[in-house]
């Protein structure tokens, strides 16, 4: 009896696996448009290019042999500030300033290391008064920590380095410090940031950054007029506060090419602390150096274009939305992106 069964089962076997291969006509329809709609959705995806939003650090590794540069043009209406009470009180002429970078270079050294250099020019006028010179220098050396991957996000640590290099004390007695390019300092950011782009979601990719830094400051010796504040015979030593930042950047794709972009930044600062004379003003009041703690929220949408995978255009406005002891402002910036060779 137990032969016959498992004879019996072993003829029915395969008469059962043709019955469950065997599907329908309707279920082969719905099969065939369903791989129809995931060729067309295919048909319809790119590879995205990006130039980046405006302001959020890059995670982007640049290869060894490669150089990437990326100058930038910023033009600047102060036209108010926040008070201690982050109320905004408009000032009594607004301070305009051009920033050109034209130095701004990203060298790859190995696969996970790259070095970017960072210089620029700035001009400032205000109540028919001009000024201006050459920024601090800054070098960043990053280093790859995760490369991306479909459901990994990029991470990037960096660190920079800010040279005095820029004009900060001695400056024009009229008070304006239109002449303040640099901070007299050197200073050292520790950053972190990641990126990550969404393709499986939509047929219009998705690109997202976010970065947070750290930065922290040696003292800066002044003397008279200075980027800190100053007034005749001012002389002695300033501590710069530490600066916190925290920036959220995405990119979205609508063609390969044409891409919207934006950025939301936040800085903060502690206290700068003085210890010296600060001097006295025209009128033979004391002077102020140094000040307490300030922040700054802002928003940068932007536009961009991109010939190709390595050379790209973005442009945009970057304003102020809320803050404390600190500039009220709107920008035009703008900036082009090459990758060599």
């Amino acid at each position: 009896m137990t032969f016959m069964r498992i004879w019996t089962f072993l003829c029915l076997l395969p008469l059962a696996l043709i019955a469950q291969e065997h599907k329908s006509p309707q279920e082969i329809q719905q099969n065939l448009d369903s791989a129809e709609a995931q060729l067309a959705r295919a048909e319809k995806m790119f590879n995205p290019y990006y130039t980046g939003p405006l302001l959020t650090p890059s995670c982007a590794m640049i290869p060894p042999g490669k150089i990437m540069i990326q100058p930038y043009v910023f033009i600047a209406d102060n036209y108010a500030s926040f008070n201690k009470q982050r109320e905004s009180h408009s000032l009594p002429s607004n301070l305009v300033s051009l920033v050109l970078q034209p130095i701004i270079f990203q060298i790859g050294v190995t696969p996970t290391v790259d070095v970017t250099i960072q210089y620029a020019g700035v001009l400032n006028w205000q109540n028919s008064a001009f000024g201006g010179g050459l920024t601090d220098l800054q070098t960043t050396a990053g280093f790859l920590i995760f490369r991306e991957k479909p459901y990994i996000p990029q991470f990037k640590f960096t660190i920079t380095e800010t040279y005095p290099t820029g004009k900060y004390k001695n400056l024009s007695p009229n008070g304006l410090q239109l002449n303040a390019t640099g901070g007299g300092a050197y200073s050292t950011e520790f950053g972190l940031g990641f990126s990550k782009v969404l393709l499986w979601s939509s047929q219009h990719p998705l690109r997202i950054r976010a970065y947070g830094g750290y930065v922290v400051s040696t003292p800066a010796h002044i003397k008279n007029f200075n980027s800190y504040g100053g007034g005749y015979h001012a002389k002695g030593t300033v501590h710069p506060g530490h600066v916190v930042k925290l920036d959220f950047g995405f990119e979205w794709s609508f063609t390969q090419r044409w891409v919207l972009a934006g950025d939301i930044v936040y800085k903060a600062t502690n206290r700068t602390k003085f210890n010296g004379n600060p001097g006295t003003l025209a009128s033979g009041t004391p002077s102020a150096v140094g000040g307490g703690y300030k922040d700054n929220l802002s928003l940068a949408p932007a536009i961009e274009y991109n010939w190709n995978d390595h050379m790209g255009f973005v442009g945009g406005a970057w304003f102020s939305v809320y803050g404390r002891s600190s500039l009220n402002f709107v920008q035009a910036v703008l900036s082009v992106y090459m990758v060599l060779p």
